[in-house]
């Protein structure tokens, strides 16, 4: 080798050093970067030329610069990320329903109820008092109005998840198109040899995003390029294209909305029940289950005190000697539509045919083929039969348990609409103005002798009844299983063990996602003690390079020197 071989040996040295410090001053850089992943820069020797009976080395060059990516930990963290977001979207809204239901403080429905049911116990012992009787109505009032706010804040709460579950969709579809877009600059960039080390923890970054909302699983192409999919199978990435999602209301219920996935064609597909984890997998199951299996609750409880008490005011006397007044507002049958239905079948609002026997249960009526739809008790969880349709005519399995209510227009076999006698009873209660409004028909007397206080004693005596949760049947509802306090305390509870189990369940996925992350931290994080040292080491030979050059350079000039 001559001497500028040696020249040329060092200066690959130079450049060498120059590249891994760069390195090196990337991993600095990005030290608080969550999405990095540690580079390294891969030194290899230069091939080596014939000298005769040997070979010297001609320098050094960097063969390639590497991540350190692990793919397994990488997966289990995206699985660990939709679980924890699961948990804390729960626990964020669960909390928000348990405070709304809390009755540590004395002041909640069920002190209300108790007062209300003290005020007719008041009554009873003084029929004519009108104290008694403006109490009565101002407990009632009381009452509603807790039991309204309540029903209120579900209903809000839902709304307001709706809200995220709507917002949430352009979010993903421009975390999806960021990543079709980075396929492309991956593909191109690796297609000619290069490295893409940083568009891909971008890329990967952007896919644990949008595994924050849904679970997803994803794969890579041998060119580079990924394809992001749905556990269902659905794609929502596939190479340079990105497959968006929308959402619709839906009428029947403005609360609700439907999540649509559309093809490549632009045909949607609603994919709402498809969404099982995530934030987006804990916004529908909290608004299409949780949420309403509260509001049904606080319903049932509201629609059995309006029932018991105005079958037995109705049939009592006021001050005036007239009777046949409700005490409450009447009950207003109704449901929901799901938001999968594909038909036109729209709910008409229903009337009682039987205010002091109706069926106050919630029920699924689903079609099938046919002209018929099969009906199941949401309450007990039992099938009650199946019955034919004819569309605009009062549904007959509902003409059997009081209630007149029918559907128009055309369901389409697999739609579902949730009905109830008791349905919005906890939002719409309140006293029934004739009432309110002339305390004398305020009825105490269980005759014309109005004097009597047995109505009121009756009443009052609805307390400790169990008259919720029994069977029911066209004689009239069998021995009930609850107390209108116990009832509430149980969907207090109810709520209360929701509430706890998101909490146990977000503690539990943030110990394995907090795990993972120290894994990740030592085989891919950027630790600044080792990056120093690298640095140091480097900066050695870069100088150490360039005195080789510097002392060759003297060479030169000595022998060009000689004369």
């Amino acid at each position: 080798m001559n001497i500028y071989g040696a020249m040329n040996t060092a200066k690959w040295a130079l450049l060498s050093a120059q590249t891994a410090i760069e390195v090196t001053g990337q991993n600095v850089a990005n030290v608080n970067n969550p999405d990095f992943n540690k580079q390294t820069a891969i030194l290899q020797a230069q091939f080596p030329v014939n000298q005769g009976n040997h070979f010297i080395g001609t320098g050094v060059t960097v063969a390639s610069v590497t991540r350190n990516f692990d793919q397994f930990l990488y997966n289990q963290q995206l699985s660990a990320n939709f679980n924890l977001n699961n948990y804390q979207a729960r626990e964020t809204i669960m909390n928000r329903v348990d405070t709304v239901m809390n009755e540590t403080t004395g002041s909640g429905i069920n002190n209300a109820l108790s007062n209300f049911f003290q005020s007719y116990y008041n009554l009873a012992t003084n029929p004519s008092g009108a104290t008694e009787r403006n109490d009565v109505v101002e407990k009632a009032k009381s009452l509603s109005a807790k039991v309204s706010f309540a029903a209120g804040q579900v209903q809000q709460t839902r709304r307001d998840t709706d809200l995220k579950i709507t917002g949430a969709v352009p979010i993903i579809n421009n975390l999806t198109s960021q990543i079709a877009s980075l396929n492309k600059t991956i593909h191109e960039t690796e297609s000619n040899g290069a490295v893409a080390n940083d568009y891909r923890d971008r890329r990967e970054g952007l896919i644990k995003q949008v595994a924050s909302y849904m679970d997803i699983g994803y794969a890579e192409a041998n060119n580079g390029e990924v394809s992001v999919y749905m556990k269902t199978g659905r794609p929502l990435v596939t190479g340079e294209n990105n497959f968006t999602l929308s959402t619709r209301q839906n009428p029947s219920d403005p609360a609700t909305s439907s999540v649509f996935w559309a093809d490549s064609a632009g045909n949607k597909v609603n994919i709402t029940n498809d969404i099982s984890a995530g934030q987006m997998g804990a916004w529908t199951t909290l608004r299409d289950q949780d949420l309403i299996k509260v509001q049904n609750q606080l319903d049932t409880l509201t629609a059995s005190v309006i029932r018991d008490v105005n079958r037995i005011h109705a049939g009592a006397f006021g001050l005036d000697g007239g009777t046949g007044n409700n005490f409450f507002n009447g009950l207003a049958p109704g449901g929901r539509a799901s938001n999968l239905n594909t038909g036109t079948g729209t709910l008409q609002p229903g009337t009682v045919l039987n205010p002091d026997n109706i069926n106050l249960d919630h029920y699924r009526i689903s079609f099938g083929a046919g002209g018929t739809y099969s009906v199941n008790n949401i309450d007990k969880g039992t099938a009650s039969g199946t019955f034919s349709f004819t569309a605009g005519s009062p549904l007959t399995f509902f003409q059997q348990r009081g209630i007149s209510i029918a559907l128009t227009g055309a369901p389409n076999a697999g739609d579902s609409f949730d009905i109830s006698g008791a349905f919005n009873s906890a939002f719409m209660i309140g006293v029934n103005p004739t009432v309110q409004n002339d305390l004398n028909k305020v009825a105490a007397g269980s005759t014309t002798r109005w004097g009597d206080g047995i109505a009121a004693e009756q009443i009052a005596s609805l307390q400790y009844g169990k008259t919720i949760g029994g069977a029911w049947s066209t004689a009239g509802a069998t021995s009930g299983v609850y107390t209108y306090t116990d009832y509430y305390g149980a969907t207090v509870g109810g709520v209360g063990s929701t509430t706890q189990a998101a909490t146990s369940g977000r503690k539990l996925a943030e110990a394995v996602s907090n795990q993972l992350d120290n894994l990740r931290q030592q085989s891919s994080g950027v630790a600044l003690d080792e990056e120093m040292i690298n640095l140091v080491k480097y900066q050695q030979a870069y100088g150490a390079a360039a005195k080789t050059i510097t002392t060759i350079d003297e060479m030169i000039q000595t022998l060009l020197n000689i004369k």
